[in-house]
């Protein structure tokens, strides 16, 4: 029987990189693991009870059921985003009984202390749930600018114009980039990716699904991305069998 995982996210594609990234994590991890293996070993739960697992509508689901988070945690007053995960959890369990642990993924946005709050969330399931944090600093597009490496002559052109656009490589310092309502702005993650990969999905996806995870783990040592793969294996992969040491 697969381990069931709950993923709290903003969106679909937040969903789809986690899980894949989780995914290549997991079958690294184990000698014995193959990629055809892992969809035997684990399930990842996108919904319960026909609604989304998404952070604005696990709040309604949680209230529905009688569940909210108030209060302070460890008496420290609650960061932001510690109630809001803390509730996510506790409506998770009950309507989830068999899970084996969550994950949170989350933009940071440009509210650094969102790491504060899903660690106060976190340690309140210490003996109950293994909880995996994926904050993306700034956003998701982040972790995606992370693995373009140039495929052909366009791509790399591609990269030198952000490269003197930015006045950095944004692949090794995505986490610098701006969160920002204006997705056309010079220092949006979603214009520098959408700039590099052409707007093509696909493309974007080969960033993370075929870039080295040891050249992910090192680019994506500030913006999150390295600590959500390093929580991977050592969680969720120590459910699975034994980990060995890095």
């Amino acid at each position: 029987m697969s381990l069931q995982f709950a993923v709290v996210h903003e969106a679909p594609a937040d969903f789809q990189t986690a899980t894949e990234l989780a995914d290549r994590v997991l079958v690294e991890s184990f000698d014995w693991m193959e990629e055809d293996l892992i969809e035997h070993q684990r399930t990842w739960i996108r919904e319960s009870s026909g609604a989304p697992l998404t952070w604005k509508r696990i709040k309604q689901s949680a209230l529905d059921a009688g569940i909210n988070a108030i209060g302070f945690f460890d008496g420290e007053p609650a960061q932001p985003d510690a109630r809001a995960a803390r509730r996510a959890i506790l409506y998770l369990r009950h309507a989830l009984p068999d899970l084996a642990g969550v994950l949170l993924i989350r933009d940071q946005d440009d509210q650094p202390e969102r790491r504060v709050g899903l660690d106060q969330a976190r340690r309140q399931e210490e003996g109950w749930l293994p909880v995996v944090v994926g904050l993306a600093v700034v956003e998701r597009e982040s972790w995606v600018i992370s693995g373009f490496d140039p495929q052909d002559v366009v791509e790399e052109s591609r990269l030198a114009v952000e490269r003197q656009t930015l006045g950095l490589d944004p692949r090794v310092r995505s986490h610098e980039l701006t969160a920002c309502k204006d997705d056309r702005a010079p220092r949006s993650p979603k214009r520098v990716l959408r700039a590099l990969c052409g707007g093509d999905p696909d493309r974007e996806r080969r960033c993370w699904r075929e870039t080295l995870l040891a050249t992910l783990r090192h680019r994506g040592a500030e913006n999150g991305l390295g600590a959500f793969l390093d929580e991977v294996r050592q969680e969720l992969g120590g459910l699975i069998g034994h980990v060995p040491c890095a």
